[in-house]
C-alpha cells in the first residue's frame, strides 16, 4: 500500500438545482481530457448520458470511460461509497485516481457532503475537502432565490458559480444576476457554462479553495470597496425581486483587524457564534494573523466554515502578499453585520489579552 499521507485525495462537490444545466456541465466535462485520473460519484448513469464514452463496466455500479475517468452511481450512504472506492484503488481493482467529485442531488446543499468528509476520522485519513461548484439558472435564479432556501445555501458555499442559460435573458437581467450573487458570496469567482457545441476542456475539478493567492485579492478587493462605502448594484431579477431579496435577508461582509488576533479569543469567540448561530452563518472564511512568536504581523491562518461545520484551520509559512491585516468574511442569513461586530467588541473587551495567561482558555 502507498503512503497515506500521499493518498490523502481532493474532494470536489457538484451541486445545482434541478434542471439547471448541473448534469450538463457535468457531461461536457467528463467529454473532456481533463476529467481523467478522476472518479465522478452520480446519482444515475442514465442521467449523464455515458454509453459513447465507455470502455466498459467494472461492475453494476461502476464504469470506466475512455479518458480514464472513473464514473461510479452512489448506492447507500456517501461514506460507504468513498471508502469502497478508495480500498478498490488501493487494492489496484481501479486506476490510481487523484482526485473524487461528488455530484449532489438538485435540493441537497453542500452542508451535509462537508459533514461527512470532515466529521468521520476514518474518511479524514484519506479524503480532503477541495472545492464546491455550483451551478446557476439564469432564467428561474430569482424565484429559486425567493422559495427554497437551499439555493442561497448552495450559492453561499460556492467555490465557483457556473451561470447556465444567460443566452435566455437580456443582459439586464444577467448583470442583476452576478451583482446579486456577487453579493451574496464575494468569495466565489463567477463562469459561464458553456452553451453551444464547442469544445470544452476547463477543468471543472480546479480547487479555488486551496488558491489563497488567488482568494485573498477577491477579499481585498471586497474590503476596498466596503471601505470604499461603495455597493454592489441593486439586483433586479423581476417584479418582485425586492420583496424576496427582503425575505431572504442573506448577505455578506468582511471585518477587518488590524493588530495579530489571540487564538484562544478567537476559537472561544467563534465557538459561541457558531453555537448560536450556525443556522444563520451560510459561510465564513478568513485570513487571519494569529499571534505567535517569530511572526510579527501573526502567523497567516486561513479559516473556513459552513453553518456549523468549522474546517480544521490550515497555518501558512508567510503572507500571501503585502497585506498584513487580518480579514474575516461572512455571508449570513437573518443574522447582521452589526449583530457579529457588536458581538467580537463585546468580547474582546471581555476577554482582553492582558487578563489572562497567555495559552489559557477562559473556563
Amino acid at each position: 500500500m502507498t503512503e497515506v499521507g500521499f493518498d490523502v485525495l481532493p474532494v470536489g462537490i457538484l451541486t445545482g438545482f434541478l434542471g439547471s444545466g448541473k448534469t450538463t456541465l457535468l457531461r461536457r466535462w467528463l467529454h473532456g481530457s481533463s476529467a481523467g485520473d478522476t472518479a465522478v460519484l452520480i446519482n444515475e448513469f442514465g442521467d449523464v448520458g455515458l454509453d459513447h464514452l465507455l470502455v466498459g463496466s467494472i461492475d453494476a455500479d461502476t464504469v470506466l470511460l475512455d479518458n480514464g475517468c472513473i464514473c461510479c452511481s452512489i448506492r447507500g450512504e456517501l461514506k460507504d461509497a468513498l471508502m469502497r472506492l478508495f480500498s478498490r484503488r488501493q487494492r489496484g481493482e481501479l486506476p490510481a485516481f487523484r482526485r473524487v467529485v461528488i455530484e449532489t442531488t438538485g435540493l441537497a446543499t453542500p452542508g451535509p457532503v462537508l459533514a461527512t468528509l470532515l466529521g468521520d476520522a476514518q474518511l479524514r485519513h484519506h479524503f480532503r475537502p477541495a472545492f464546491v461548484s455550483t451551478v446557476i439558472d439564469a432564467v428561474h435564479a430569482g424565484h429559486q432565490q425567493a422559495s427554497h432556501p437551499e439555493w442561497i445555501a448552495q450559492v453561499a458555499a460556492a467555490d465557483t458559480l457556473w451561470l447556465s442559460k444567460t443566452d435566455l435573458v437580456n443582459t439586464e437581467q444577467a448583470t442583476a444576476l452576478r451583482a446579486t450573487l456577487e453579493r451574496l458570496n464575494p468569495l466565489a469567482r463567477q463562469l459561464e457554462a458553456p452553451t453551444g457545441p464547442t469544445p470544452w476542456h476547463d477543468d471543472l475539478a480546479h480547487e479555488s479553495s486551496d488558491d489563497t493567492a488567488r482568494w485573498i485579492a477577491r477579499v481585498s478587493a471586497g474590503t476596498m470597496r466596503a471601505r470604499s462605502g461603495e455597493k454592489p448594484a441593486p439586483a433586479r431579477l423581476g417584479g418582485d425581486h425586492a420583496q424576496h431579496m427582503a425575505q431572504t435577508q442573506a448577505t455578506s461582509f468582511c471585518m477587518v483587524f488590524e493588530r495579530p488576533i489571540e487564538w484562544f479569543m478567537l476559537t472561544v469567540w467563534l465557538t459561541l457564534l457558531v453555537h448560536r448561530h450556525g443556522d444563520r452563518l451560510l459561510r465564513i472564511k478568513g485570513l487571519l494573523g494569529i499571534a505567535a512568536d517569530g511572526f510579527a504581523h501573526g502567523q497567516p491562518t486561513v479559516l473556513h466554515g459552513i453553518g456549523h461545520l468549522m474546517h480544521p484551520p490550515e497555518h501558512l509559512e508567510a503572507w500571501p502578499d503585502e497585506d498584513r491585516r487580518s480579514r474575516l468574511v461572512f455571508i449570513t442569513q437573518g443574522l447582521s453585520e452589526e449583530a457579529v461586530t457588536a458581538s467580537w467588541r463585546a468580547f474582546e473587551c471581555f476577554y482582553a489579552p492582558a487578563a489572562l495567561p497567555a495559552g489559557v482558555f477562559p473556563s
